[in-house]
């Protein structure tokens, strides 16, 4: 029993266990998607906060770019009065390191230092026309602004110490005559902003990374610019090992069990217009594109999961515990069960011999039955065939007969009398096809034959009098230029087309030329046969379901039994055929046939 116990439990357990990993997977992906959209949030504050100081640095020279000098300023000698109302502001604004004029070949006419945090001192000129921020502030046009890269502070080219990342803004300035006078040159603190940057973590390392993917700041690193204060020259890629970190776009992602976030800062060719009274916007044109990188180490990213795992672990252990209990009761009952029936079953072996004997007689008298029910139905289908499809040609017999009483010209007569001859070969033609459904009944078979569809629905056609003669105001219209064969019982393709123009010209429209039409179609591979009508049409929303019904009819002013449809319907389908109909009141009716 244990074996089965074994084996059943399994069978219980392995799916089980892969719907377990489906759910963790599941779960899990949701989990990191969730790690990894407050990770973008964070990420997004970051950049936003280090955005929004880079625009306070560009306002501040705006603001300095925007003011009227005098005609050729010297702030050191003639001028010194206009910039002394000004002093005091550099002097309060404490992310102020320096602060420059510098003329148009590159030299400074004035410069302040920061010392300390809250005095400013005026210091010796300096030569900076070879430093690439006053190279590219010379190119700068009116209403533009430029910012440089984030770099170490040097003096004389060597590197300040203690170490101190600034970033330059730099901006054209104009006297009251808007003649070129040089630039305004302000050197800003970023310690205090990259220091900001890291201490807001939360488990999280961040970096600012410039666009040669160098680390300028990490709250994993000591030192800001680390790469230029050792003289090293490493890249992400040595540092943190990853490959994916991109230049071109923002991204989220996760790596070697870490979490992701970058976006990219870039100020070049953004406009502003800093609240300046002008309306005409400050174009932005820097060097530099930042990349602000936050990392989710994997063991946070681990501890942020375990939750998930631990409650799947749960939910095994005790399935493994239930479907033991499960399997082992139910083998258990399954033994005592089968000890039972193997008893049941010697007491009643002579029980099951009669029953199998009589079972056996049943199946001949359902069988019996089954074939009687058949036969009848057969019968009865064949009756309704024979009525009502022969009414027509003996119709248009007794009416030629009748017109052969009453005529007296002779031409007309020599008309009429091949007609009379056409309608009785028709009788002829149908006697025989009864014949042949009564010997289908017979085999128990219906017989199918290759038929040439114009020629039947051209002898179907001489079997009304309606079509009968040359002069007749309804036509039939035949274009079966796609296929005009088809292998089918003779029998019931003419029964079905002489009900269908049977119809046609029992519903046409008073005062309208009519006709039936018949055109063949390939459609999906199958054969398909469009017959249509231009007479009175049914209300489909009305009588759609009942259209195909015995003894349905939808027009009560004409008389009919309602069995025409019906019967088309069950010779088709006897076939495997199909009929579908599509019809407007006033317009007409289409019924497409599918072989």
């Amino acid at each position: 029993m244990w074996k089965r116990v074994f084996k059943m439990f399994i069978g219980l357990y392995v799916p089980l266990f892969a719907l377990n990993l489906i759910l963790y997977y599941s779960q899990k992906a949701q989990q990191i998607e969730t790690i990894m959209e407050r990770q973008i949030r964070a990420s997004t504050m970051k950049r936003v906060a280090f955005e929004q100081e880079c625009y306070s640095f560009l306002r501040n020279a705006h603001y300095w770019a925007t003011l009227k000098y005098p005609k050729n300023f010297d702030p050191l000698v003639e001028h010194s009065s206009f910039l002394s109302s000004y002093l005091e502001l550099i002097e309060d604004i404490t992310s102020y390191d320096q602060f420059r004029f510098i003329d148009l070949e590159g030299k400074e006419f004035f410069r302040a230092e920061r010392v300390g945090n809250d005095s400013l001192k005026i210091s010796a000129l300096q030569n900076k026309n070879y430093h690439p921020y006053v190279k590219e502030g010379l190119q700068l046009k009116k209403n533009q602004i430029y910012l440089s890269h984030i770099s170490l502070n040097r003096e004389n080219g060597a590197i300040e110490k203690p170490n101190k990342p600034v970033i330059r803004a730099v901006a054209p300035i104009f006297d009251n005559e808007q003649n070129p006078l040089g630039l305004v040159v302000i050197n800003f603190k970023m310690k205090k902003i990259l220091d900001q940057m890291k201490s807001i973590v939360e488990d999280k390392n961040v970096y600012l990374l410039d666009e040669g993917l160098r680390i300028i700041s990490s709250n994993t690193i000591k030192e800001d610019l680390y790469f230029e204060s050792e003289n090293k020259n490493s890249t992400v890629d040595d540092i943190l090992n990853i490959k994916r970190i991109s230049t071109n776009k923002d991204s989220t992602y996760v790596e070697n069990g870490h979490i992701w976030s970058q976006q990219l800062i870039n100020l070049n060719g953004a406009k502003f217009t800093f609240g300046a009274i002008s309306n005409v916007p400050t174009e932005i044109v820097t060097p530099s594109n930042w990349i602000m990188a936050l990392e989710i180490p994997a063991e946070i990213v681990k501890a942020e999961l375990q939750p998930v795992f631990d409650s799947l672990l749960t939910f095994n252990i005790i399935s493994i515990f239930g479907l033991l209990v499960f399997s082992h009761t139910y083998q258990k009952n399954r033994v005592e069960k089968e000890q039972f029936y193997k008893e049941l079953e010697s007491k009643n072996i002579l029980l099951t011999r009669s029953k199998e004997q009589l079972e056996k007689n049943n199946i001949e008298v359902n069988k019996m039955n089954s074939r009687l029910e058949m036969r009848n139905k057969q019968l009865s289908d064949f009756n309704y065939l024979i009525s009502h499809n022969l009414r027509s040609p003996v119709t248009s017999m007794s009416v030629i007969v009748e017109m052969i009483q009453k005529e007296k010209n002779p031409e007309i007569l020599n008309q009429l009398l091949p007609k009379l001859d056409q309608v009785a070969k028709s009788i002829t033609n149908l006697t025989k096809d009864i014949n042949e459904y009564v010997s289908i009944l017979d085999n128990k078979e219906i017989k199918q034959s290759n038929i040439d569809l114009a020629e039947l629905i051209e002898e179907v056609k001489h079997e009304f009098t309606e079509t009968l003669l040359d002069d007749s105001d309804f036509n039939v219209l035949v274009k079966l230029d796609v296929w005009n064969h088809i292998t089918f019982s003779k029998f019931y393709l003419q029964s079905v087309i002489q009900n269908l123009v049977s119809n046609a010209i029992k519903y046409k429209r008073d005062n309208v030329a009519s006709h039936i039409e018949f055109e063949s179609a390939i459609e999906n591979k199958h054969k398909v046969l469009y017959v249509r009508d231009n007479g009175m049409g049914l209300n489909l929303e009305k009588h759609g379901e009942n259209v195909f019904k015995l003894y349905k009819r939808f027009h009560r002013n004409i008389s009919g039994k309602g069995m025409g449809l019906f019967l088309i319907k069950s010779q088709l389908e006897a076939l495997n055929a199909t009929i579908t109909i599509d019809s407007k009141v006033g317009e007409g009716t289409t019924f497409k046939i599918k072989f």
